[in-house]
C-alpha cells in the first residue's frame, strides 16, 4: 500500500465497527474505555502506512491494535491502583476562612480574637501584606506579628474545629 489514497479506509470502519467494539468490549469490560480504545485503534491505522488495505488483512491488524491499547490501558490501571492515597488532611484554618470569609462561623470567630490579633490576621491574609508591611501598620516588631499571626491561628483554628465537632454532635 504505497499511495496515499486512503479512499478504502472508511468502508472498511463502518463495516467493521460494531465488530471492532465488541471486540474491544470484551477485552476491557467498560462501554466507554472500549469506545476511546476503539476510536484511537481506527486512528493509530489510519496513520500508520503499513496498514493493509483489504478487509480480510485489515481486520487481524485492527485486532491487533485494539489488543495492544487494551494492555496499555489494564497496565495504566494497574500502576495507578498501586500509587498511594494521601491522606485527607484538615483544611487550614487561612484557607477556609479565605473561603468562607462571609461565613457567620468565620466571622464569629475572628471576633473572639483581641483587635491586634484580628488587625494582624486581616492585613496579612486578606491584603496579603508581608509580615514587615503589616509590622509598620499596627506598630509592632516583625517578630512579634509573627508570634502574634501564629498564635491568632491556632486560636482560630481550635475555634472552628470546636464549632466542626459541634455541627457533627448536632447533625
Amino acid at each position: 500500500m504505497g499511495s496515499d489514497d486512503r479512499s478504502w479506509f472508511d468502508p472498511l470502519v463502518r463495516s467493521l465497527g460494531n465488530r471492532a467494539l465488541r471486540f474491544a468490549l470484551m477485552n476491557v469490560g467498560d462501554r466507554e474505555i472500549a469506545q476511546d480504545i476503539v476510536q484511537e485503534a481506527y486512528i493509530r491505522c489510519w496513520s500508520s502506512p503499513k496498514t493493509p488495505s483489504t478487509e480480510a488483512e485489515f481486520l487481524p491488524w485492527l485486532y491487533r491494535v485494539i489488543v495492544n491499547l487494551a494492555r496499555d490501558y489494564h497496565r495504566q490501571r494497574v500502576r495507578l491502583s498501586n500509587l498511594p492515597i494521601p491522606p485527607i488532611l484538615p483544611a487550614d484554618p487561612m484557607e477556609r476562612i479565605e473561603r468562607r470569609s462571609e461565613d457567620q462561623e468565620v466571622l464569629t470567630a475572628l471576633w473572639t480574637l483581641n483587635a491586634r490579633e484580628r488587625q494582624a490576621i486581616y492585613l496579612r491574609y486578606f491584603e496579603d501584606l508581608s509580615f514587615t508591611e503589616v509590622a509598620r501598620i499596627i506598630g509592632s516588631a516583625q517578630v512579634s506579628v509573627r508570634v502574634l499571626v501564629h498564635r491568632a491561628l491556632g486560636k482560630l483554628k481550635r475555634r472552628l474545629e470546636a464549632g466542626m465537632v459541634e455541627e457533627a454532635a448536632v447533625s
